[in-house]
């Protein structure tokens, strides 16, 4: 009896087409990606402001497991390159002198995140060689560098240019909502050129220095959209 209810299963997987992880016609698929991206920082400390946008890059590994025909869960990791730029006003010591200076600070963000994201893929059928798609989850992204470049003009004097590591002043973790839309071009029954847009809208802030003028916490969230191109197969 065992012995037929093993060989029973070993037909159902090995045997017939559709069942097993192996012969579904797309169970998953692995890919690179590239991604041009735009970032900018919405400040929520009162007199901040941001500064505009700056451009930054993403690549990434993508995972996309199908548990239906056009349903997947797409995963993956990503090296995220954004950037963002902030003005206020601050009290900083300047050279060798012990007092605070009060100015005005143009500080321009560098940070490197590995993300992970999670979200559900839905596609279209294919129309001719072409399938849509759109996307949608949260990325969790774990800061690896911050760097800043700052400007400061005092209100009287010389003003002063600085870099300088700011791991201190930001947050281990970046949440992200994530959304995106795009078409798939089927180069041939396994292998896809993917493009296609996406937005990353922080959850959180990633700041945590103080304005040593008015002793507030820092506080922005880091925004960015970009444009994918990935080869998947």
């Amino acid at each position: 009896m065992r012995k037929r209810s093993a060989l029973l299963l070993i037909i159902l997987v090995f045997g017939v087409p559709g069942v097993t992880f192996c012969q579904a016609k797309i169970p998953m698929k692995l890919g690179l990606k590239i991604a041009p991206n735009i970032g900018w920082m919405s400040p929520g400390t009162k007199g901040y402001s941001s500064d505009g946008a700056r451009l930054g890059a993403t690549i990434g590994f993508v995972s996309d497991f199908y548990f239906a025909e056009n349903y997947a869960l797409s995963t993956g990791f990503n090296f995220q390159f954004i950037n963002g730029k902030l003005n206020y006003e601050d009290s900083l010591l300047i050279g060798n002198n012990n007092t605070l200076t009060d100015g005005d600070v143009s500080r321009k963000y560098n940070f490197l995140y590995l993300e992970i994201p999670v979200m559900i893929k839905m596609k279209t059928k294919t129309f001719g060689k072409i399938s849509y798609f759109g996307q949608i989850g949260i990325g969790t992204g774990f800061r690896v560098k911050a760097t800043v470049k700052e400007h400061f003009q005092p209100t009287a004097g010389v003003p002063v240019d600085q870099q300088y590591e700011f791991n201190n002043g930001t947050t281990l973790i970046r949440e992200a909502v994530l959304v995106g839309i795009g078409f798939e071009y089927h180069v041939d029954e396994s292998s896809t050129i993917m493009i296609g847009l996406s937005y990353s809208n922080a959850l959180n802030n990633v700041l945590t220095g103080v304005n040593y003028k008015t002793n507030q916490i820092e506080k922005s969230q880091l925004n960015f959209a970009e444009l994918n191109i990935g080869f998947l197969f």
